[in-house]
């Protein structure tokens, strides 16, 4: 009677574990990062909120930082200090404008060269909307690396190299929370506090 109790019990424990070990959340296989891959690149409506932190040899600043992207669209806000002051950038397509804190625009060229010199860099807007959802460019020759969960851990693209040190859900999708872009001397931290994903 005590063995048969003791074998029922040992097999029920048996069953709980295997039930257990069924419902963990397991660590995508690497083949399903394709999948992924192209999910991140075809999100095209979402807003990310949070702080970036720009070094560029012996200066730098820090900030607020606002990106709301819709198809082609970007609008992106550098909230001060950027060296006391803000920048509004807006791409749309080709077409690319910048606000700065007097409220004056510039276009084209005129656009970029303010970007570069308040940044330090002409940043790579075209890659950063994919960069930041933690994917790849599409289109464009790159080198990548994952995490044992099979999600982006670095990438290598257009002469810049993105480490991914956390995530975080966004719905039922986990999107970057934390990354560094580099390019020789510059560097941009990125420490997202909310994503919000359109339906």
């Amino acid at each position: 009677m005590i063995r048969r109790a003791a074998a029922a019990a040992a097999a029920s424990a048996a069953l709980l574990l295997a039930t257990g070990c069924a419902t963990l959340p397991q660590p995508a296989a690497p083949g399903d990062w394709n999948t992924r891959r192209a999910e991140l690149q075809a999100l095209d409506r979402w807003t990310l909120s949070g702080r970036v932190a720009v070094a560029a040899d012996d200066e730098g600043f820090s900030g607020g930082l606002t990106w709301r992207q819709a198809g082609t669209r970007a609008e992106v806000e550098l909230r001060g200090p950027v060296g006391g002051s803000a920048l509004a950038i807006r791409v749309d397509g080709s077409d690319f404008t910048v606000t700065d804190q007097h409220g004056e625009v510039f276009d084209g060229e005129r656009a970029r060269e303010l970007v570069a010199l308040r940044v330090g860099s002409d940043l790579p807007i075209a890659e950063l909307r994919y960069w930041l959802v933690g994917a790849p460019a599409p289109g464009a020759p790159h080198q990548e690396t994952l995490g044992a969960d099979a999600r982006l851990a670095t990438l290598d693209q257009a002469g810049w190299r993105v480490r991914y040190d956390r995530y975080r859900m966004a719905g039922t999708m986990p999107l970057p929370a934390r990354l560094d872009i580099t390019k020789g001397m510059l560097r941009l931290r990125v420490a997202v506090q909310d994503w919000r994903l359109a339906p």
